[in-house]
């Protein structure tokens, strides 16, 4: 909002009482005007309640209601989730099968030797069951248990009326891969790239918090500015009414002109014009507050802060030890860090995966065989089946995909680099901008300190010279209007210089550390 000002110069209080008179409004329509924005200033009702927000109780409820602080963590917890599900490719899996089959068909040749009659019929029923696992190393093992219990019509012709055949087999099947998926490097990569995901979550919603805080800090200052502006637009609406009503009794005394009177008169109107500009400025940094708390608005309460200012500048670090400390705890920077260390992931799973595929198999079973299923799953030693061999997969020439994918980690991972260079020069700058900001707003602030030291001290004296004689209300009016704006000047001042921290602790990393 923009903050009224008064300035009257010493030669203008000073100006002919003939040249005043001519100029001044009548003191009765001054009177009128006055009485006017008197109706104004005093017609908005005070709220009957109001909530009162110390620093770190405004911080707390931000965190915990802020709707954008919510959704990231909520995209880290799912993140999380990934971890689990990357780390279940290592899990047992379990399989089962029951089928029923039938085959009818004729006999060779050859096949009627040793296979009674002209057509060859087979019935059975066939269970299985097998637990494979992924080991580190890239290797798959599997168990696996057969059970098949099957009537042919070659039985059935020699022994009329038997039962069926019961066949077992106990097995344990193992492919290692060489080159292609093999070691822990491989198999735990996508677990790798799920738990640096989930550390960028973290680190991502640890970055918008701290981006939310920073932000309701400046509304949270603000909104104090603004209540101290309050305060002095009604120091000068008490001070104006005092000097108003000493005016009038000079007047009567016929020691002051009426144009003078209304002279003072009309500063009053503006006065009471300024304070209902700042009572509407509180109200919007109010509605700013309560916005990112998430509150719907309440006619019958208004938000206020209590954080007092900070009675003296503290000297900040300097831009190097403040850079060191942003490069240790920015979130912002360890998000890039990750992603290099992501993308160092992608590219040696790329050149992995380049390779051709050479795996080692291995396999031995056991054979069982009986009349009923106790008898078939007593399986002995002495019906063995094994199998060991080596298979072999690879282009038929150059590997364009696999040098492509190659080509595109690596490109991926410069990016990821330039990106954290930038980012890391982009920190440095705002580093020294908040810096710069801080030493500029304390510079400033022991100015202002200085200044509305003395004009207290001008007001002091004006007073003593009106009590004998020789000063008028209106240099009065402006000796005390310039002291509250040079109070103002300063709680500005303090203001900057505690926004300027923000900005320097969130440009650090540290913003939360302040509210734990």
């Amino acid at each position: 909002m923009p903050r009224l000002t008064i300035a009257l110069s010493p030669a203008a209080l000073r100006t002919s009482a003939s040249r005043r008179r001519s100029v001044a409004a009548p003191l009765a329509a001054v009177a009128l005007a006055c009485a006017a924005a008197t109706a104004w200033a005093e017609s908005p009702a005070q709220p009957a309640a109001s909530t009162a927000l110390d620093l770190r109780s405004f911080v707390q409820q931000i965190q915990s209601s802020n709707r954008a602080i919510k959704s990231k963590r909520t995209e880290r917890d799912i993140a999380a989730t990934s971890i689990s599900r990357a780390q279940a490719a290592f899990d047992p899996v379990v399989s089962a099968s029951t089928q029923r089959s039938g085959t009818r068909q004729q006999n060779t040749l050859d096949e009627r030797s040793t296979r009674p009659g002209d057509v060859y019929e087979r019935f059975g029923t066939d269970y299985s069951a097998a637990v494979s696992r992924l080991l580190s190393s890239g290797a798959k093992v599997e168990g696996k248990v057969t059970l098949s219990k099957f009537l042919t019509s070659t039985k059935q012709i020699l022994s009329p009326g038997a039962e069926s055949d019961v066949r077992s087999f106990y097995g344990v099947t193992v492919t290692q891969p060489l080159l292609r998926d093999s070691g822990a490097a491989v198999t735990g990569a996508r677990v790798r790239v799920a738990e640096i995901d989930t550390a960028v979550a973290t680190a991502a919603s640890r970055d918008t918090e701290s981006s939310v805080v920073a932000e309701a800090l400046f509304a949270y200052w603000d909104l104090a500015l603004a209540q101290h502006r309050l305060a002095l637009a009604g120091d000068k609406q008490v001070m104006g009414e005092r000097l108003l009503e000493q005016a009038r009794n000079l007047n009567l005394q016929g020691r002051l002109s009426a144009s003078e009177a209304a002279d003072v008169q009309s500063n009053l109107a503006q006065f009471q014009a300024g304070l209902i500009e700042a009572r509407m400025a509180v109200q919007e940094r109010a509605n700013r507050l309560r916005t990112l708390l998430m509150r719907p608005p309440e006619t019958s309460q208004l938000l206020s802060v209590t954080e007092a200012l900070p009675a003296y500048p503290i000297e900040p670090l300097a831009a190097d030890a403040a850079l060191a400390v942003a490069r240790e705890r920015r979130d912002d920077l360890r998000i890039r860090r990750l992603a290099i260390d992501r993308e160092e992931v992608q590219v040696a799973y790329a050149r992995n995966q380049a390779k051709p595929r050479v795996d080692v198999v291995a396999a031995y079973g056991l054979n069982g065989l009986g009349a009923s299923e106790r008898q078939a799953l007593r399986v002995g030693t002495d019906a063995p089946t094994w199998n060991l061999g080596v298979q072999l997969s690879m282009p038929l020439g150059a590997n364009r995909q696999g040098q492509a994918d190659i080509e595109a980690a690596r490109l991926r991972r410069e990016d990821a680099r330039l990106q954290l260079q930038a980012l890391e020069s982009a920190v440095a700058s705002d580093i020294d901008t908040a810096i710069s900001m801080m030493n500029s707003a304390a510079q400033r602030w022991s100015l202002w300190d200085e200044i509305a030291r003395r004009e207290q001290m001008q007001v002091d004296q004006e007073r003593r010279r009106l009590s004998a004689g020789r000063s008028d209300v209106r240099e009065i009016l402006f000796r005390e209007e310039k002291a509250i704006n040079a109070r103002l000047a300063v709680i500005e001042q303090q203001v900057a210089w505690v926004k300027a921290q923000v900005l320097l602790d969130a440009a650090q990393g540290i913003l939360l550390e302040r509210f734990p």
